[in-house]
């Protein structure tokens, strides 16, 4: 997991149809997160999977966002 740390923020919102700009950050902050299986069931051949995600979390007067993104993927392989 890699956290980073929002240090400057310059961002416009819409909120019931007024754009306004959003107040300085009281807290923003992304995760980042990474797995992976690979698995070899011969001298030849392996097959695994991956996973990564990422959290954003951002709270200011107006609004709180969380939002939480992921992608999964599968492969097979075949030593040379």
């Amino acid at each position: 997991m890699l956290p980073t740390f929002v240090v400057y923020n310059r961002n416009k919102m819409t909120v019931n149809g007024e754009r306004k700009e959003a107040q300085r950050m009281r807290f923003n902050m992304i995760f980042n997160e990474r797995a992976a299986i690979v698995y070899n069931f011969s001298p030849r051949y392996f097959a695994g999977a991956t996973l990564v995600m990422n959290n954003s979390v951002f709270d200011d007067d107006v609004v709180v966002v969380n939002q939480n993104k992921w992608h999964a993927r599968t492969f097979f392989g075949l030593r040379l």
